[in-house]
């Protein structure tokens, strides 16, 4: 059983408080600028001051994939550094992350960590930074920002807004008139790029969301091919921790992560 450990898990960093815009409002909606829906949803997930004191985040998830259920633990850091727990049945059987030596994998079984292929440390990036930066500090981080336009998905107008991150990826995020979040993320690439680099067109459809810490996050996410309908995986949060205290040398590839989880 494989799961697409990186895109499962880096893109749990937007949410929605639920509200309902009067008729007014939602028909001025129609000509914001790209800087007013950035706005709106800044302030809507917990605004700027509050997500810019996140330094680190630690998320405890549950993954499901064709029948097969996982449990997770990922932390992430500005250092920049990341790595994600990964156990089947209780116990332990893969761990991955970013140290500052570079990408790494440790399979169970294997004695020690070794290096993961140099793409991964990319991938590893895009997900801190979606993790831990409001879409509001992107262009100071060197990412790009475009308003598409509208798009209308099952009943809701959306904005569409496309990022260009520094390294060329592309996401389009879906952004809610009424929610002010991001409910759905579409973008062009592989499902389970360490086991099969075909690409095909993803969607992640987010919901559940919960204010922690003042900050709003969905709790609950669906990933499929939207061209299609297939599900490809689904994963429900079970906590969010916002600068978490954190073990001496626990990013570091050399750590050993426990057993089970607790």
């Amino acid at each position: 059983m494989h799961i697409d450990r990186r895109s499962a898990l880096g893109s749990l960093f937007a949410g929605a408080v639920a509200c309902v815009l009067p008729a007014a409002t939602a028909a001025a909606a129609q000509s914001l600028s790209l800087a007013q829906v950035v706005a709106r949803h800044t302030r809507a997930r917990g605004g700027a001051k509050r997500l810019d004191r996140v330094r680190a985040v630690s998320i405890l998830p549950t993954i499901t994939e064709k029948g097969s259920v996982l449990r997770a633990h990922y932390l992430c850091t500005d250092a920049p550094a990341w790595r994600i727990d990964i156990y089947a049945d209780g116990r332990h059987v893969f761990s991955e992350g970013l140290d500052s030596a570079g990408p790494w994998l440790w399979p169970v079984g294997d004695p020690k960590p070794h290096d993961a292929v140099a793409d991964a440390r990319k991938t590893g990036i895009q997900g801190i930074e979606f993790n831990l930066y409001g879409l509001h500090r992107f262009p100071s981080r060197g990412h790009s920002l475009f308003l598409e336009g509208r798009e209308l998905i099952e009943g809701t107008n959306y904005y569409v807004v496309r990022v260009r991150m520094k390294d060329s990826y592309e996401t389009h995020l879906y952004i809610s008139p009424r929610s002010w979040m991001i409910e759905r993320r579409r973008d062009f690439r592989a499902f389970h790029p360490d086991v099969d680099a075909t690409k095909a067109y993803a969607e992640k459809v987010y919901s559940d969301f919960r204010t922690v810490d003042g900050i709003v996050s969905p709790f609950s996410e669906v990933q499929r091919n939207w061209k299609t309908g297939q599900i490809i995986n689904s994963t429900t949060t079970n906590s969010i921790s916002y600068n978490p205290e954190i073990e001496p040398g626990e990013l570091d590839r050399s750590f050993k992560a426990p057993d089970a989880l607790s």
